[in-house]
């Protein structure tokens, strides 16, 4: 795959030679996928391709054949390579670095952004159960996505954002005191999630465009080649990227996939560290999930440096009556706090420290409950959290409900953020906040809440199953301005991203 002469960053092996040997290994290895994706795709049909019956049939009775052959003939050449490939993963430190280092550094500021998404971008097979397809596709347009809004959308959005402050002076929009919502609006089913004051101090606001973000925490990042594809276009505004991380083996991920974790920086990173979860179950198995670390310099002063960490995750996804995110999150507690110990430096004046990522749980569900009083949520806050087990009313969910993401109706940013706003809408489009247990079937299963006429009963966890948070730790504590839902990506994946502006206390 050919890439711009710009991308030269640090190699994730120690030689150009083992970096080259693996690079003709994957080579050998893409066929193989290709052929078998094409003959199993058709069996896992997503909505678009449902909508056109003949052509699935004929995907099915002409090119299926072929493709078997194909799988047929490269399994020989593809199990060789895949045995050497995972000899030279021993040699191979647990991510890349890619560094433009043609751009501008970024200048210091006393309000910084941060983003979380999970993208979906897994091998084809994978994202088709998802309900998600043509993944290299997808993970250009997003790319180019992020990059407009970042590099055209800046000025409309902050022109945008002081005329709904207007509005918001004018009586027009919810604001929030003592912990309820106090709707002055005369439509409050369209309301409820606009450009709310939480304590006078959080602007939250439903958004169809990326605010400017200075990092990026990206999940589900699988697949090496749509990962690089994406660290394309989102180079173009962001000099340093973290990408491919993880490590690979039979112990570890059963040589599996890697972490999915991506990182995005308009800072210089100083260090890198990734850490793999102890535990994990069913298909987190051969998905090698953990811990990205980053500490990232904001501004060199002659006494020292300003610098902030940042933290990306994934957490283990259906785990039924395990308790494997528990463990996760102690795992996080632990390693972060070790990592800001061993890299903290004479001089360095710690600005922030983000967590972020998808953790497949959230603060509502009785299934969750057990997780949402442990001790992380006492050293990270989640400004979404009114107390453990219970959300402020303004929070949405952030996981959308599988067998719908191509309804016309959320198939736009603009069409999604409707949804989110209308109580009724999200409700039918969002899973829901009342998971008894968090397992494959009962989450892109999940029913709707209809009566004995088909019509659905809104209920006040409907579409808020939020497991896509961004926290802040209390020992560097920032202000967070602005807490953004993001329909940005709409149709591009089943997750909703968010993110936090926040502002650093020197």
């Amino acid at each position: 795959m050919a890439h711009p002469p710009w991308m030269n960053g640090v190699s994730a092996f120690p030689s150009p030679v083992l970096q080259f040997l693996f690079n003709v290994i994957e080579f050998i290895i893409r066929p193989f996928i290709f052929v078998l994706t094409g003959a199993a795709g058709p069996f896992v049909p997503t909505t678009p391709e449902r909508d056109r019956p003949k052509y699935l049939a004929v995907q099915k009775i002409v090119f299926v054949p072929v493709y078997t052959v194909g799988v047929v003939l490269l399994f020989l050449p593809m199990l060789i390579a895949f045995l050497l490939r995972n000899i030279l993963h021993q040699f191979r430190r647990p991510f890349c670095l890619s560094v433009r280092k043609d751009m501008a550094v970024a200048q210091p500021k006393s309000t910084y952004s941060v983003v979380t998404g999970n993208l979906c971008l897994m091998p084809e097979i994978f994202s088709k159960y998802n309900n998600l397809d043509k993944t290299a596709q997808r993970a250009v347009k997003i790319g180019e996505r992020v990059v407009i809004d970042q590099m055209y959308y800046t000025e409309m959005m902050e022109t945008f954002l002081k005329n709904h402050e207007h509005t918001t002076r004018n009586g027009c929009i919810n604001t929030l005191g003592h912990g309820r919502i106090q709707t002055r609006s005369m439509d409050k089913s369209r309301d409820l999630n606009r450009s709310q004051n939480i304590d006078s101090e959080v602007k939250v606001d439903v958004i169809a465009h990326f605010p400017q973000l200075d990092f990026l925490c990206l999940q589900e990042t699988f697949d090496r080649d749509y990962s690089k594809l994406l660290v394309a276009e989102l180079h173009k505004v962001y000099p340093w990227i973290v990408f491919d991380v993880g490590y690979n083996s039979p112990r570890l991920n059963y040589c599996g996939l890697n972490s999915g974790l991506m990182f995005a920086s308009r800072y210089e990173i100083l260090d890198i560290r990734f850490k793999p979860f102890s535990s994990r179950c069913g298909f987190c198995t051969i998905v090698g999930k953990g811990l990205l670390m980053v500490k990232v310099c904001v501004q060199k002063k002659d006494t020292g440096k300003e610098v902030g960490y940042v933290f990306n995750t994934h957490l283990q996804a259906f785990q039924g009556d395990n308790p494997i995110v528990y463990r996760q999150l102690t795992e996080i507690l632990k390693w972060s706090s070790e990592f800001r110990a061993e890299t903290f430096e004479d001089g360095d004046e710690v600005l922030f420290d983000m967590l972020c990522g998808d953790f497949n749980i959230d603060n509502m569900s009785p299934g969750d409950v057990h997780v949402s009083e442990h001790e992380l949520f006492e050293t990270y806050v989640d400004v979404c959290r009114e107390k453990p087990g219970k959300d402020y009313d303004w929070t949405v969910g952030t996981e959308l409900r599988t067998p719908l993401l191509h309804d016309k109706a959320v198939s736009t940013p603009e069409g999604l953020k409707a949804a989110i706003e209308d109580p009724y809408l999200r409700q039918y489009y969002l899973i829901d906040a009342d998971i008894e247990s968090a397992t494959m079937d009962s989450i892109y299963n999940a029913p709707l809440k209809k009566d004995k006429h088909g019509n659905l009963i809104l209920s006040p966890v409907g579409g808020r199953r939020r497991i896509d948070v961004v926290l802040y730790r209390k020992q560097s504590p920032v202000m967070i301005q602005n807490y953004n839902i993001i329909t940005r990506l709409a149709s591009l994946t089943d997750h909703i991203p968010v993110s936090a502006t926040f502002t650093c206390h020197h």
